[in-house]
């Protein structure tokens, strides 16, 4: 992803050219390229000014300044410099002198382009809207063909590796992240202190006591702080103190007038599980069991999860059996489909389906060639329409000197498009058939990319069905839990 931004350089062009080749910005001078004139900035000014002289135009804007960024590690230095030339050429079509240097001393790669207002052939650089929206244009279309993203271009396909997809399934949002990481934290800590200890060891800035209204969580990364109430009941300071003194007893507070306390027998657990390991070999069947096993821990309030009864309130182990519910039940379809019964089964399927996605990945990847190719043409064709109607006006106008003056950038830009799609071999009564084509490419790649999209569905499911039949895994998730309701019990409250 690139963002462009345009500068108007009136009267400081050598101090512009100066900053942009500081050496501490550009690894010692490595990253400075120039077209037209000297790369040194001393030199560089002095062949601009005298090109200026030359046309008479040194009055009025002196040179523009473009800026090109990179989103955060998305590219190295030496790639962003090479992109930054390859965007030079296609808007200033080599009839301007520059200096392009890449600046690494921030923590996003940018390139920075200072040019000379008066080109090559006498006529100064036009700086229009149509202008700004075209160098964002080509700027989008050199990213494209580096294979880097791009801000909210139409017919851009997104497509994601299986564990990009994964990590965007697990991670929906800093939220989630800050939860788990309180929760996880509580389970380890004996008082109150020791939890704000550990939290900031973990990379946390957190508000909290008697001179703050709400306790905030804010994790090295995160843009700005999350406040504890916003993360849900269980993540206030009264509550999260709550949670970590009657821990020990698997309590979750509640804002209700009594406690609601799930507890099971640690043997009673290690029993059912046990079973589990001497049933049928057939996956379904296990599949079915676990199921009823999880579906026991809530036999105490059963028909209230069953009718999402919003007073009940589960804690975050208690969330993770339902999730595992859901998981399981959903993977019975999957089961049916790719005709699983044993375990050997199932690591044969996830093997199918990673197969599956390698070859979606390989048409995927053959059709993005395609697509960028025909993106470049695509460019050149959208813009060439898109001032085609200026150079019939000039050509029709009686005072043309005055109607070029005016509108010399659309002008031009339609006569080096022209000149452009000439050398692709493409002509004007070819245009439609080609957008037909370009479009077609993009349908493709999407069609493509959905059935990946449900691939990695799949593969998610049997992945998670995988593990739950694994014996470990399955005991520690049910370690996790506590059963047996008892909030009324006097004899538990003093445990």
């Amino acid at each position: 992803m690139a963002y462009v931004k345009r500068l108007t350089i009136k009267a400081t062009l050598y101090k512009a050219l100066k900053y942009i080749v500081n050496p501490d910005k550009t690894n010692e001078k490595i990253l400075i390229s120039s077209n037209k004139c000297s790369q040194n900035e001393k030199v560089a000014i002095k062949e601009m000014r005298t090109l200026k002289k030359i046309h008479e135009k040194e009055d009025g804007i002196q040179g523009f300044h473009f800026i090109q960024s990179f989103k955060k590690g998305e590219v190295s230095e030496e790639e962003a410099h090479q992109i930054g030339k390859e965007w030079t050429a296609k808007f200033l079509d080599d009839n301007f002198q520059y200096i392009l240097s890449t600046h690494t001393d921030r923590d996003h790669i940018h390139n920075h382009i200072v040019i000379n207002s008066v080109g090559l052939n006498g006529k100064k650089y036009n700086s229009c809207v149509n202008e700004r929206e075209d160098i964002r244009r080509y700027s989008d279309l050199v990213c494209l063909e580096h294979g880097l993203s791009i801000i909210e271009r139409k017919g851009k396909v997104k497509y994601r590796s299986y564990k990009e997809w994964l990590e965007s399934k697990n991670n929906t949002s800093w939220k989630d992240i800050v939860r788990e990481d309180i929760d996880f934290i509580i389970s380890s800590s004996g008082s109150f202190e020791e939890f704000i200890q550990k939290m900031k060891s973990e990379g946390y800035y957190i508000k909290h006591g008697s001179n703050v209204k709400y306790m905030t969580f804010k994790k090295s990364g995160m843009k700005k702080a999350v406040r504890g109430k916003t993360l849900g009941e269980d993540y206030s300071e009264e509550v999260i103190k709550e949670r970590i003194k009657y821990k020990e007893f698997n309590i979750s507070h509640l804002n209700t007038k009594s406690f609601r306390r799930y507890k099971i027998s640690q043997r009673a657990f290690e029993y059912h599980v046990g079973k589990l390991i001497y049933k049928s070999e057939y996956v379904n069947t296990n599949v079915r069991l676990i199921i009823l096993l999880f579906k026991s821990i809530f036999r105490n309030n059963q028909n209230n999860y069953e009718k999402n009864i919003s007073s009940v309130k589960y804690t975050y182990a208690q969330k993770k059996i339902i999730a595992g519910i859901r998981d399981l039940t959903s993977s019975l379809n999957l089961l049916d489909k790719y005709n699983i019964k044993t375990r050997g089964d199932v690591k044969n399927t996830i093997q199918e389906l990673e197969d599956r996605i390698s070859a979606e990945d390989l048409i995927l990847s053959k059709l993005n060639d395609l697509h960028v190719k025909s993106a470049a043409v695509m460019t050149e064709i959208e813009l060439y329409q898109k001032y085609e109607k200026y150079y019939h006006e000039y050509n029709n106008s009686i005072l043309k000197s005055a109607y070029r003056k005016k509108h010399e950038y659309e002008i031009s830009k339609y006569e080096s498009c022209k000149e452009r799609l000439l050398k692709f071999g493409l002509k004007k009564s070819e245009f439609k058939s080609f957008k037909a084509k370009h479009e077609n490419i993009i349908i493709r790649m999407e069609a493509v990319q959905e059935e990946k999209e449900n691939i990695y569905q799949e593969l998610y499911g049997i992945n998670k069905l995988n593990s739950y039949l694994d014996h470990e895994n399955r005991k520690q998730t049910c370690r996790e839990v506590s059963l047996e309701k008892d909030s009324d019990s006097k004899s538990e409250k003093e445990r």
